[in-house]
């Protein structure tokens, strides 16, 4: 018998390059598919974020209308039914029907916020400074989203004051002018002609991602002809 015993090498579990490459592939499969459903999960977030604010402006500018009998009168024109607030000139930086409203939104939030300046100057609109409106500043100065431009360094499209949606657009606001409570047809089709008249005083909406008013086909139009063309407008309404 052989004294010496021969000790073999236990041999090292290792991938092959064709296993390696197999796994790379089946992961970069998985992401493709799983991309997305993070997008759509991503958006509907934003959705929800943009249709709880819209909520609460409604009910602040509603708390506004129960202290001082109507909603505030920033219109320099004695003869109008509803005053709109939004984006009055286009962000040049996207594509979209954004623009049009008479007011920006700043205006209104100078009221409801209690910030002596604008069409609140000497708190002329909230003469007891009641706070009726909080929420946070945006974070990003670049693309200022989901908060209010307050400071220095924004873009041009987002004046100071006003409040950005999750995507980027001024928040969109109808308030009632004539004390009926509600908003006449001739104003609704102006934003949303699916409409004849609103029972209510205040609307407010967010444009969305693709940030268009109404849908793709049918701009202005809260619904459209197919489930394919559904706005993807976060509303305060429903």
């Amino acid at each position: 018998m052989n004294p010496r015993t021969s000790f073999r090498k236990p041999r090292t579990a290792a991938f092959t390059l064709i296993e390696l490459l197999t796994v790379i592939a089946i992961i970069a499969i998985l992401m493709k598919l799983l991309f997305p459903v993070v997008i759509a999960a991503k958006n509907n977030a934003r959705r929800a974020e943009a249709t709880a604010d819209a909520k609460q402006i409604v009910a602040a500018c509603k708390l506004y209308f129960n202290d001082n009998g109507k909603f505030p009168p920033v219109s320099s024109s004695s003869a109008t039914t509803v005053y709109t607030f939004g984006p009055k000139t286009k962000n040049t930086g996207v594509k979209g029907e954004q623009g049009d409203y008479e007011n920006e939104n700043a205006d209104l939030f100078n009221v409801l916020r209690s910030i002596a300046t604008g069409s609140n100057a000497n708190n002329k609109l909230n003469p007891r400074q009641q706070k009726y409106f909080e929420h946070p500043v945006a974070k990003d100065t670049k693309n200022p989203r989901s908060g209010f431009v307050d400071g220095t360094g924004f873009p041009a499209f987002a004046p100071r004051g006003a409040l950005m949606d999750p995507w980027g657009t001024q928040y969109c606001i109808m308030l009632d002018a004539t004390g009926a409570d509600e908003i006449a047809a001739k104003d609704v089709q102006k934003y949303y002609s699916d409409f004849e008249t609103i029972r209510m005083g205040a609307m407010v909406f967010s444009l969305g991602k693709d940030q268009i008013l109404g849908t793709k086909t049918f701009p202005k139009r809260f619904r459209g002809t197919s489930a394919s063309d559904t706005p993807d407008d976060a509303i305060s309404w429903e």
